[in-house]
Order: structure tokens, then sequence, then C-alpha cells
């Protein structure tokens, strides 16, 4: 067995992250701007759960969209702090459902209206050609399909795309893919 040795913690600067060693650029591949989940757990909430529930527990863990499933764990859609915003929970309510019932599958984005990008596309993309894409569809998240194989392969976030760019994050306002955009070409975000 080897003898380790532990030392006082002295002068520390700064904690290392993979931002540190790859530099991510608009004419980086694109695979390096989104969420594998080959390497991540992908974030899973039961179409089940209460809205107002699903809402509070993504607003404490700073998660902004999660993939809807069944009892079963299979794939039913989206929700995103979007569909759960209380613009659209009023909306849902003026419809007769009582705000305490009304469940994640009553707002999700079923997968049926879901678009998406093929994983084997996007292997031959660069950071720019996604921002383009997903500014034109007025996206904010975007899932990466595998087709060959029929699976849901990761995710794609504006959020993660503007810190992965070291764009400024807003905090009172939606890091979109549109405002992606104007903040890359030099227009007024």
């Amino acid at each position: 067995m080897k003898n380790l040795h532990l030392f006082d913690l002295e002068k520390v600067d700064n904690i290392v992250s993979p931002e540190h060693f790859e530099e991510i650029t608009l004419s980086s591949p694109a695979t390096k701007i989104f969420t594998d989940f080959k390497h991540n757990v992908p974030l899973k909430i039961e179409g089940t759960t209460l809205a107002v529930d699903a809402l509070n527990l993504m607003i404490k863990s700073h998660v902004k969209m999660q993939m809807v499933v069944s009892a079963d764990d299979e794939f039913i859609g989206v929700i995103s702090t979007k569909e759960l915003s209380e613009r659209h929970i009023v909306s849902e309510v003026a419809k007769g459902t009582p705000r305490n019932m009304l469940l994640v599958e009553d707002m999700m984005l079923p997968r049926e209206s879901l678009t998406v990008f093929d994983y084997q596309e996007l292997e031959k993309s660069k950071v720019s050609d996604v921002v383009f894409a997903l500014e034109q569809n007025g996206l904010n998240h975007c899932l990466v399909v595998d087709r060959a194989t029929h699976q849901i392969r990761g995710v794609i976030s504006s959020s993660d795309i503007a810190r992965k760019l070291h764009l400024p994050i807003l905090l009172n306002k939606s890091n979109s893919f549109s405002r992606i955009f104007n903040v890359i070409h030099g227009k007024v975000a």
C-alpha cells in the first residue's frame, strides 16, 4: 500500500472546471455544447407530478427543463419552467382544472409535438450551425436523438451554450437562442 501524504491548504486562486481547459467557440464541434446522456444522467420527472410541485422543485434545483416520463419510465414529453409559468397555469385553470389538480402531463410539451436534432448530423456540425438553427425556431432547449438506435441521446440548452461561449448570462432575462444569436452578432441583447 502506498503511503499518501496530506498537505495544508495554502493559497488557492480558483477551482478548476472544464472550461479552463477547453475553449468553446462558434467554430467548435456542435457535440461540445450538448448534454450527452451517455455521460450525464437525464433529469426526469413523472407526468403525474403536480405542476406546482414540479415548478418549485425546478426552481430550487436551478433546472429549467426536465424529461417527462410515465410511471413505467417511458418518455412522454418535456416540461420547462416556461410551460409551468404563472401565465400558463392560469390559462389551464381558466379551462376548468383546479390549480391543485394540474399535473405535469397537463402542461408538458408532448413527444409528438417536439422537433429534435439527429446526433449523426450534429457530429458534422459546428456550434454556430446549432445556434442559427435554434434561433430560427425560437427554442430554448432541443433534444438530440440517435435515430439509428431510436434513443434520446441528449439535450442542448441555450443557458449551457451561453455559459460555454462565455457570454453574459442575464438572470432577469431568458437565455434564449435568439438572445445568444443577437449577442454573437453584436446586436443589443
